[in-house]
């Protein structure tokens, strides 16, 4: 009998704490009465009572030359320098306007690159124009093919298609770099 007792009381244990849970997850997320006696702080030297501040604003407004949160460029950021120190080549992003020529502007892009380090990659994305240009050379050529690269970018595309930028463009680094190996 003592074993029913133990499994009866475990149950009502557990049945409480995932009511006690409920209540916790419904308090955070109901936003505060100010009516509601319950939620105001009571300050012994004051007689009037204040409402607690339950939520911060933050600005989610993002503007044409920041397009990305701060978690997002987190996420970018590692997955370049990932990227660049698993294979030893410099992976290279650029998001914004490629003008009329999109080739061409990634192209003289990777001159640049191409002119500081002896194996770059560059990765050109122009949402606004929905161009995407990966260029390779040299030694990033011989180790990411164009078949790799044109997968990569179809890869990358998907993600676009669906709105997520950040993803695609972590989705095909790691292609990228997954197929030029360790360097």
């Amino acid at each position: 009998m003592s074993g029913d007792l133990k499994a009866s009381t475990g149950a009502t244990s557990m049945q409480s704490l995932d009511a006690d849970r409920q209540n916790d997850a419904n308090a955070d997320s109901e936003p505060v009465d100010p009516n509601d006696t319950d939620a105001r702080v009571l300050d012994p030297y004051d007689s009037e009572p204040r409402v607690k501040e339950m939520t911060t604003q933050r600005e989610t407004h993002l503007s044409p030359d920041r397009p990305f949160k701060p978690a997002q460029l987190a996420r970018i950021d590692e997955a370049l320098t990932l990227a660049s120190r698993e294979t030893g080549l410099l992976f290279s992003l650029y998001v914004g306007d490629l003008g009329p020529s999109s080739r061409a502007t990634a192209e003289a892009m990777f001159a640049n690159l191409a002119a500081r380090h002896h194996a770059p990659v560059l990765v050109a994305i122009s949402p606004g124009q929905r161009r995407l240009e990966i260029v390779t050379g040299g030694e990033s050529a011989r180790r990411i093919p164009n078949r790799i690269a044109a997968l990569a970018a179809l890869a990358m595309r998907g993600s676009f298609a669906n709105g997520d930028l950040t993803g695609g463009i972590v989705t095909g680094l790691r292609q990228l770099a997954d197929a030029a190996g360790q360097g």
